[in-house]
């Protein structure tokens, strides 16, 4: 059999369990591994714990078939478990590859309640767990619970080195963990796009056309540390023209903590909360920067999109971020609203041909080490790797029975 039909049937094998399909770093991950793979009999499988709205248009764009457990409704969790394990025994499913670390859990305990022969779990983590990160006890249990399990998954992937070093820490098993950073698609860069987003997200913001924008896809959560970057913001002169875009969940008009701290700093005409959108593309194309001010981070896309993108960056110094920038970007130490503030004006000072130094490279760096490809393939040998361990365990066991008998 030839590699491409050993990977379709990998593929074919393979359910993806993932929390939700909000907008997410997780599910752009899934997203882009499941985008221009080779042709399968069957869609793609993904499982969402919950029926959150989000990324759902791009799951559908792709064909994929999505199952819904709904544990918002916990009265449908059994029903729902039991169709469940039916369409993993028609679909013939070997691999159960979950995202974050409740899809994690269920994970295991959808492969202990499968029927024979059960499938095989690969755990994917894509945060980095620092010290007192998980402020809730429900996060903190969860967290303990992960690494009491850690051993049952075949295999650990992480996209960050810097989490694979704190896992370890904690107690996960060398043994089982993989290293997969994370990957774009990069095409050419083209001025025309570009234009024309920039052109569009000031005319929506009611801005000049040469209105200056500082933008980050981010999450109103305590890791992103979007009050030091509100913070940075508030050091910049309202002369300069410069605009703070800021999109994502939770990062609207209904945060009614996140709006406070915008009106005490007096940044009410200059800061745009978009909230959720479904054209980050074109967001990241209409910045003159990207930014992200984290405490911490695994591996973030938003950089790595920015990067391929044509869009400088600038980020502070955690998770992987430092090999996703390498010296094509500015980096800054966590809390530091200083020198967040200073390394943006650094960045903008730059001559339009300092800038186009710094995209060029910057795209050159991402095609070369974060490219989509480069991480689709290094999942397929993974999942062809897991099903010929799994079909030889298998094959084990038989030959024992027959003994036996």
């Amino acid at each position: 059999m030839s590699q491409s039909l050993n990977q379709t049937a990998s593929l074919e094998q393979v359910a993806y369990v993932i929390t939700s399909l909000a907008m997410g770093g997780a599910q752009k991950v899934l997203l882009g591994l499941l985008a221009n793979t080779p042709a399968t009999t069957k869609p793609p499988l993904v499982i969402s714990l919950l029926k959150t709205e989000g990324l759902q248009p791009a799951f559908t764009k792709l064909g994929v078939e999505v199952f819904y457990l709904e544990l918002e409704k916990p009265q449908l969790i059994f029903k729902k478990i039991v169709e469940l394990k039916r369409i993993l025994t028609e679909r013939h499913i070997k691999i159960l590859y979950s995202f974050l670390h409740h899809a994690n859990l269920f994970a295991v305990l959808l492969a202990a309640v499968s029927s024979k022969p059960r499938p095989a779990v690969i755990w994917g983590l894509h945060d980095t767990p620092l010290k007192k990160l998980y402020t809730r006890w429900q996060h903190r249990a969860l967290f303990w619970l992960g690494v009491r399990l850690s051993s049952i998954p075949y295999k650990i992937i992480l996209v960050s080195e810097r989490s694979r070093q704190r896992y370890l820490e904690v107690g996960y098993p060398a043994s089982r963990m993989e290293l997969i950073p994370n990957g774009v698609a990069v095409t050419n860069l083209q001025t025309e796009p570009i234009r024309l987003a920039r052109q569009a997200l000031r005319a929506e913001l009611g801005l000049d056309s040469d209105a200056v924008l500082i933008g980050s896809l981010t999450r109103a959560v305590p890791e992103k540390a979007l009050p030091v970057m509100l913070d940075a913001f508030a050091q910049l002169s309202p002369s300069q023209n410069t605009h703070l875009v800021l999109a994502g969940e939770g990062v609207d008009q209904h945060n009614a903590e996140l709006q406070a701290q915008i009106t005490n700093l007096g940044l009410q005409d200059r800061v745009h909360t978009l909230g959720i959108r479904h054209d980050a593309q074109d967001l990241i194309r209409a910045f003159d920067l990207a930014s992200l001010s984290s405490r911490s981070e695994a591996f973030p896309l938003f950089l790595v999109e920015a990067m391929a993108l044509g869009t400088p960056c600038v980020a502070t110094d955690v998770g992987d971020i430092a090999l996703i920038l390498g010296d094509k970007g500015l980096l800054v130490p966590v809390n530091d609203s200083n020198s967040l503030a200073a390394a943006w004006l650094q960045v903008l000072a730059w001559s339009e041909t300092e800038k186009q130094a710094h995209v060029q490279a910057a795209w050159q760096h991402i095609h070369a080490n974060f490219s989509l490809e480069r991480m689709q393939q290094h999942h397929l040998a993974v999942f062809t790797e897991v099903i010929a361990a799994c079909e030889a365990n298998q094959a084990w066991n038989m030959r024992m029975h027959h003994k036996r008998c």
